[in-house]
């Protein structure tokens, strides 16, 4: 800023020393030229006074040759002017004399005129009245066909018949838009009714996809559970003929609430196969080498105890479970079974709702999760999804039928509203037709009777007409008449007044040629008289003033030789010096600042670069830290579904909590999930579904890559392509304004700039500063230099691919008349290459054109074209 502050400072100082150079430089100019012309006019001075001196003896000598003229001719003079008054008497009498038949004549001519004109004017009245009543008589013959024509009896009767036609298409039209509306509810309720089956449907599919899914996914589970997955044991009983023999757990039911307590006592027994006789068993069962299998004998039924509270109350089977459950008492809570476990048997034993079992000399507990777990209650969740199933399965056809049947209907009434639609645009185009002929007819009648009306009107017009005109013609061939005989009259009284005219003319011309005759010689010698008084008088005054020129050429011949300059001029080359070694140390001065001012701009932009470098690292940090909180907010969405609290599992977690030993305890879950095999049957044909999904997806991505890589380079191709073509055309453009705005405006300069770095969206500014101004941009010019810069910014842009043609509209309207003619002398240069059509209202751009073509209107309303030649009208100028 200071040096920008102290630049500035400089360069004013700059320029206001330039300033006084130059006016030094017009005074010492000034001086010097005024001192040459004092010589000069010194030498002009001593010219003079030599001329002066020889014209003054010669007027001396002219005077006295003057003064003996005068004396011979004044006699001669005086005779010569009586002569020529008593001729000019003479020829005022015969002037009287002309005058006054004159006078008489233009009366009489007046008079003689007056019934000419009559006569022509009835001529041209009757010609008028003639044609007049000609053409009435013709109307009037055009009006009686025209009325014979027009007759409106047809349309009324065709206008009742249309009436009576439109009333039933209106009728008709108005049913079908009643049987239309009708089906249109129709068919609104049937798709609310097909959307509503529709969505039910949807549901009810939902449902049992879920609860396939679900039940494919238990019986996986209760397989493993049940050893099922087993293949050594699984082909001992399929050889067995045991393969779908039923387990203990598939067997049994178990009351709500006691499944973990009957599986607590139970455990391993409820994979036992269900088998008819053991004993036959018995040789197959030795052969079972590897493996681990049991079986239960199915009995009778057995009956609920009675007495003490059994487990065995809360089973039901198909066979007695007496020897499996005996000796197993119930109760409700941990307290209770405490509380009776005192009183039982040594072979008896009490367990819990809650799957805690007791004896008298041991407690057993299993709390553990793993697929042999949950067998009961997973059974009878899946008879349960079994059942829902099958009723969500009768509920789908029962549903997909109704939609069907609605569907049907809805396509029934669809067709049925697109018939009837058709129907009723039909009885709308019938009547609409009818309607608009019914219309046509009833304009038409009303077009008839309005004519009629107006011909009927006309005609009493015309015949009023044809009567007055009668009545004209008949008086107008009686003023003709008059007229032609007062014509006559008047005739002789024209010969005799011509006769008395040449006589009288005859007269005037003798007394004017005697009265010219004494005049011009009288005027001869008193021209001659008085042209020697005034060579005498102006002799006299020339000697005059020359002998006070020569005074004062004396005087001025005397301040010339007084006059000195020679100290003043010394005195501004002394202070033209002091100043152009001031105007030296200020032009060194500027430069020192403007070699600063231009190191402190480097410095600047070396400091922006390390600002822009900076802005970068800090745009990447933004990045990474808002990539960070991306992660941490999704890690906290995370554990907010799983239930958990952040703050409470940082206070419950070990000081010694280490994450590679987490990672591995996870990877060891996984692998013992996956050691489960797979649980949901139905998820393998939809991994297989969304793995061919992200396979094409996968290669619509590598085709969208690839086309976006191809894009980016034919953007890029194209970047550079622009650029390079910008960077041409606006070099090309610039160099034509600078070499046009010159010639334009006799003078200064003018560029473009750009106001941006990047060529792709940057700006142009255009900088003009015409002679003797100092403005920067195209803003602070006054409207006709803004133009005239326009025109040069234009032609330049122009002459990079010029066409055969080129329009200007007005472009001469806000210069004056120098700028027109620079801006004509460019177009003329220029249409050596290029033809121009331009408009115009300038005179001397019009001089520029070879043919002119203009628009003019003699007629109010009436406008025609008017195309000039120059060439051929010059050429005929010429001629």
């Amino acid at each position: 800023a200071e040096a920008n502050d102290a630049l500035n400072e400089v360069q004013g100082r700059y320029y206001g020393l330039g300033a006084e150079i130059a006016r030094l430089e017009q005074a010492i100019q000034h001086a010097r030229e005024t001192r040459q012309r004092q010589e000069q006019e010194l030498g002009r001075a001593e010219q003079a006074w030599n001329e002066i001196e020889a014209h003054i003896s010669v007027d001396g000598q002219r005077l006295e040759e003057l003064a003996a003229q005068l004396a011979l001719r004044l006699p001669e003079l005086e005779s010569l002017r009586g002569r020529a008054e008593a001729s000019q008497a003479a020829l005022a009498e015969a002037e009287q004399a002309m005058a006054a038949w004159q006078q008489d004549w233009e009366d009489f001519n007046r008079r003689a005129q007056e019934p000419q004109r009559t006569a022509e004017v009835e001529r041209t009245r009757i010609d008028h009245l003639e044609r007049q009543q000609m053409q009435v008589a013709q109307r009037l013959e055009r009006i009686a066909e025209e009325r014979e024509r027009l007759s409106a009896a047809g349309l009324e009767a065709e206008i009742g018949e249309l009436e009576a036609e439109a009333g039933q298409r209106a009728g008709r039209a108005a049913e079908l838009e009643a049987k239309l509306e009708a089906v249109r509810d129709r068919i609104a309720e049937l798709r609310e009714q097909v959307q509503q089956q529709s969505g039910e449907l949807d549901e009810a599919r939902n449902v049992f996809r879920e609860a396939r899914a679900r039940l494919v996914s238990l019986e996986a589970l209760q397989r493993a559970a049940l050893g099922e997955d087993d293949g050594v044991v699984q082909g001992w009983l399929n050889r067995q003929g045991l393969g779908d023999a039923p387990r203990l757990a598939q067997e049994i039911e178990v009351a709500d609430g006691w499944e973990r307590a009957v599986e607590t006592v139970l455990g391993d027994t409820l994979e036992a196969v269900c088998v008819d006789d053991l004993a036959g068993l018995a040789p197959a069962l030795a052969a079972l080498d590897s493996g681990r299998v049991a079986l239960i004998e199915r009995g009778p039924a057995g009956g609920p105890g009675a007495g003490a509270a059994l487990l065995l109350d809360e089973v039901r089977a198909p066979f007695d479970l007496t020897a499996v459950l005996a000796g197993v008492h119930r109760a409700e809570s941990l307290e209770e079974a405490l509380a009776l476990r005192p009183r039982l048997a040594p072979h008896e034993s009490v367990v819990t709702r809650d799957g805690v079992w007791l004896s008298p000399a041991w407690v057993r507990i299993s709390r553990t999760q793993d697929a042999r777990s949950g067998v009961l209650q997973r059974e009878k969740e899946i008879n349960e999804l079994e059942r829902s199933s099958q009723e969500v399965s009768r509920q789908i056809e029962a549903l997909s039928a109704a939609l069907d049947s609605a569907r049907d209907r809805l396509a029934e009434a669809e067709a049925e509203r697109d018939q009837v639609q058709a129907q009723v645009n039909q009885a709308h185009r019938d009547h609409s037709e009818v309607k608009s002929r019914l219309d046509a007819r009833r304009s038409r009648l009303e077009q008839a009777r309005s004519r009629l009306q107006g011909l009927a009107r006309e005609t009493a017009e015309l015949e009023e007409q044809r009567s007055r005109a009668v009545e004209e013609h008949e008086a107008a061939r009686h003023r003709l008449h008059e007229a032609l005989a007062a014509m006559e009259t008047l005739a002789e009284e024209r010969a005799r007044r011509e006769a008395e005219r040449e006589e009288l003319r005859a007269r005037l011309e003798a007394a004017r040629a005697q009265a010219q005759a004494d005049r011009d010689a009288a005027h001869g010698l008193d021209v001659q008289i008085e042209s020697m008084r005034t060579a005498q008088s102006s002799t006299r005054e020339n000697l005059e003033r020359m002998q006070g020129q020569q005074v004062h050429l004396r005087q001025r011949r005397e301040e010339l030789r007084e006059a000195e300059q020679e100290a003043e001029l010394a005195a501004l080359l002394e202070r033209r010096i002091a100043v152009e070694a001031e105007l030296g140390e200020a032009r060194r001065r500027l430069e020192a600042i403007e070699h600063e001012l231009r190191e402190q701009d480097q410095r600047r932009a070396a400091r922006e670069r390390e600002a822009q470098a900076q802005r970068e690292q800090l745009a990447q940090a933004r990045m990474a830290w808002q990539e960070i909180r991306v992660r941490a907010d999704t890690l906290l969405e995370q554990l907010a579904e799983t239930g958990f609290e952040l703050e409470a599992l940082q206070n419950e977690l070990p000081e010694d909590a280490d994450l590679a030993v987490w990672e591995r305890e996870v990877e060891e879950m996984e692998r013992r999930i996956q050691r489960l095999g797979p649980i949901n049957l139905a998820a393998i044909e939809e991994f297989e579904e969304e793995s061919e999904r992200k396979r094409y997806l996968d290669a619509q991505h590598a085709d969208l890559t690839e086309a976006l890589e191809t894009l980016e380079d034919a953007i890029r191709k194209i970047d550079r392509e622009t650029r390079t073509r910008f960077k041409e055309t606006f070099d090309k453009v610039n160099a034509g304004l600078q070499r046009m705005f010159p010639r334009l405006f006799g003078g200064g300069h003018a560029y473009l700039e750009l106001t941006g770095e990047d060529l792709l969206d940057t700006g142009v500014a255009v900088m003009a500063r015409p002679p003797g101004k100092r403005n920067s941009t195209i803003h602070l010019l006054s409207g006709g230099e803004k133009a005239l810069t326009a025109v040069a910014l234009v032609f330049a842009i122009f002459e990079l691919n010029p066409s055969p043609f080129c329009m200007l509209d007005e472009v001469d309207a806000p210069l004056d008349d120098a700028n027109v003619g620079r801006f004509c002398d460019l177009v003329r240069e220029m249409s050596e290459r290029v033809q121009f059509i331009f408009i115009t209202h300038n005179k001397i751009t019009m001089e520029l054109a070879n043919q002119l073509t203009g628009v003019t209107m003699h007629e109010p309303g009436v406008s025609r074209l008017v195309a000039v030649d120059i060439d051929e009208a010059a050429r005929m100028a010429a001629l």
